[in-house]
């Protein structure tokens, strides 16, 4: 199982895309084009369209496969509607307007949805919670009173931070009961792509400490094994 893969994924592997992004889709339709059949859970806008670049097995969720149950829900994605941002990336396109373009024309061919949590149950019962970005500045008391109920107190949660928003997801994470947090570095590869300033989650992770929470820095090319 791979969630939104940057390495092309193989016919072996469970992929759980959990938005449209071109940097969460990249590695599948690469892997897709070379005529490798795979398995995907994506929202059905996104697996339509994937459907159409290769063979596709899979769906949207809750569904089951190999024994995991795979459920979902929609959240609002951050807006990073704040000056400094919207300057950087206007001065990154001005400064390199061939990148920028190509990223506007590959977002361009992917078809709009909203980005997903996942809960994946595994054959004994044990949960993993996937917040992806959903808590940030504009996450609003009503979304969380609906999915905290539904998806809190699972075994593992993997959060990722929005940049600029560690403060939100430290405030709204224990709305979620969780038992171990693995702190994710979800958009720092794409931000550094863009030529964009990223952000170190270890702070974030250290914070949770303090708090009480059983928490670890999930980076790129980490494993953990808990048992």
């Amino acid at each position: 199982m791979v969630f939104d893969p940057v390495a092309e994924p193989t016919t072996d592997d469970v992929v759980v895309l959990t938005g449209p992004g071109p940097a969460r889709v990249r590695g599948t339709l690469a892997a897709l084009k070379k005529g490798v059949a795979l398995t995907v859970l994506a929202p059905d806008p996104l697996f339509d369209y994937l459907s159409r670049q290769g063979k596709v097995d899979g769906g949207p969720v809750p569904r089951e496969i190999d024994g995991m149950r795979f459920d979902a829900a929609t959240y609002p994605a951050p807006t990073l509607a704040r000056p400094r941002e919207h300057f950087l990336k206007a001065s990154v396109a001005a400064a390199r307007p061939g990148a920028a373009l190509r990223r506007i024309a590959e977002a361009s061919r992917l078809p709009s949805c909203d980005p997903w949590i996942v809960e994946v149950t595994f054959p004994d019962g044990a949960r993993l919670l996937h917040l992806d970005v959903a808590l940030h500045r504009g996450t609003t008391d009503a979304w969380t009173s609906r999915v905290a109920p539904r998806f809190g107190n699972a075994e593992w949660t993997i959060a990722g931070v929005a940049h600029g928003e560690s403060a939100a997801v430290a405030e709204w994470l224990p709305r979620f009961g969780v038992n171990r947090v693995l702190v994710a570095e979800l958009v720092n590869g794409e931000r550094r792509e863009m030529g964009l300033p990223t952000e170190l989650v270890t702070p974030l992770r250290d914070r949770l400490v303090t708090m009480g929470v059983e928490a670890h820095v999930f980076g790129t090319l980490t494993s953990f094994r808990f048992e």
